[in-house]
């Protein structure tokens, strides 16, 4: 006979309705949480139940604490956490093709489907990446313009699928514009967005495949 499951504790819930609020996109990636204490209020339980619930959600990976910040969302499902684990075991090969194909894919599909409101953020994506004048600023902006990327495919999925994958930015710590010759990953960049700007899938897919075996291949640099 099978076991009868306990009821879930007031933190348990407190952790099951942020998921699905996080989920539902009323938190998305980046965005505060509100503070404990209008949690506290809003959910009618104790601040303890409420700190044992956002404290699970830090560990599954789905939010970051910083001190004097906040709380805040780092993942929209325990999707990409549970993802970036397993690819610290997996080949880097292996690695490289899966992110190459979402990148590719999200390309396509940003082509039809981004709106007139993303592709004007993608635009200011891209100028960003292109000013910043550090590896920690040139890291942000790159990560940040890849991810919109994969939001403007308008698959959910494909994006969280993204964010488990990770990126080059730990090696983009390491550099610094100015360092090296970067015209040809830039000049892939540019083509990307004039691709989907054009609306023509298939020419943003050949520019992300471009774009990506540019990084695979060294046109930056792989960290000493």
């Amino acid at each position: 006979m099978p076991r009868l499951e306990r009821p879930a504790s007031l933190a348990e819930q407190v952790a099951d309705q942020l998921r699905r609020r996080i989920a539902d996109g009323e938190f998305p990636v980046g965005s505060l949480l509100p503070t404990e204490h209008e949690l506290t209020r809003e959910l009618g339980v104790s601040r303890n139940s409420v700190r044992e619930g956002v404290r699970s959600l830090v560990h599954a990976g789905l939010l970051g604490a910083r001190a004097g910040y906040g709380t805040f969302v780092i993942a929209t499902s325990d999707l990409a956490p549970a993802l970036a684990r397993r690819l610290e075991h997996d080949r880097a090969d292996d690695v490289a093709e899966v992110r190459l194909l979402l990148e590719r894919e999200g390309a396509r599909l940003a082509a039809t489907r981004a709106t007139g409101e993303q592709l004007h953020a993608l635009t200011e994506a891209l100028a960003r990446r292109r000013t910043a004048t550090d590896g920690p600023g040139y890291a942000e902006a790159d990560l940040a313009f890849h991810r919109l990327l994969l939001e403007c495919s308008g698959n959910a999925l494909l994006a969280e699928l993204y964010r488990g994958t990770g990126g080059n930015e730990q090696d983009l710590l390491r550099w610094s514009p100015g360092e090296r010759d970067t015209r040809d990953i830039d000049a892939a960049h540019d083509d990307l967005v004039a691709a989907i700007t054009a609306r023509d899938p298939q020419a943003a897919a050949a520019a992300a495949d471009h774009m990506v075996r540019l990084v695979q291949e060294g046109a930056l640099p792989d960290g000493d």
